[in-house]
């Protein structure tokens, strides 16, 4: 079976270098998640254009970020139709570079609240909230700083300037961290009840590969804002 022995070299390479593997494997997922999200992008953009509708995915972008038709009705280009391989691998370096601070974390939460030692006698077993008390410190904490590590990275990455980060954060932050509680909770409940350490970041980012394209998606719009209010802002002057 290929997922068996696919979990067995992951097995073996994580023994060997817990910390390379890590970042490998998160790179990946990483690459996976934005090309799912340009994919999707490019196949709205193609039904938009066949159907002469607008674009369906943005309507689920918050109403600042959302695209207006005459913002590309000069430049004779349908938006989401290029692949940006620059952009891909901007955001897997930097799932490879931030793998060993969850990892790290992690390994945090199983020493904070370490798994009560297996009952000997015959009493009755009470309820574990181990899981409980790391996914809601893990979302207390992680969840939001997380974000705000990702949207500096990448604010800083794609406009080299503070402001650049700010204008992301006013753009995006807030849409992403409500929709991280609307996923993970539960996700993360799963992950520290039923699946072991070495395994916990992997599990996530395969969950997340979807969250990944969500986060590429919601990123790009505020970039795309961003460059096209600078544009507009410039040409009256």
């Amino acid at each position: 079976m290929v997922f068996g022995r696919l979990l067995r070299m992951y097995s073996k390479s994580y023994e060997r270098r817990p910390v390379l593997t890590l970042c490998c494997v998160n790179a990946m997922l990483g690459i996976m998640g934005d090309g799912l999200a340009q994919g999707m992008l490019r196949y709205d953009a193609w039904a938009s254009r066949q159907q002469q509708t607008a674009h369906l995915l943005e309507e689920h972008l918050p109403p600042k970020l959302q695209q207006h038709p005459t913002n590309h009705q000069n430049d004779g280009q349908q938006p989401g139709l290029r692949y940006d391989w620059v952009r891909t691998m901007r955001f897997a370096a930097y799932n490879f570079s931030v793998a060993p601070i969850a990892g790290g974390w992690y390994i945090l939460l199983d020493r904070l609240f370490p798994n009560p030692a297996a009952a000997t006698s015959a009493k009755p077993r009470r309820i574990n909230w181990i899981p409980v008390k790391r996914m809601g410190l893990d979302q207390l904490l992680f969840a939001p700083a997380g974000l705000v590590l990702f949207f500096t990275v990448m604010g800083f990455a794609e406009t080299r300037t503070w402001h650049g980060i700010k204008e992301k954060f006013q753009d995006a932050y807030l849409p992403a961290l409500t929709a991280n509680y609307k996923v993970w909770p539960l996700v993360q409940l799963i992950n520290f009840t039923f699946v072991p350490l070495p395994f916990r970041l992997p599990f996530v980012n395969s969950i997340g590969i979807l969250w990944n394209g969500y986060l590429s998606w919601l990123n790009n719009a505020s970039k795309r804002y961003e460059e096209e209010h600078y544009t507009l802002t410039h040409s009256s002057l």
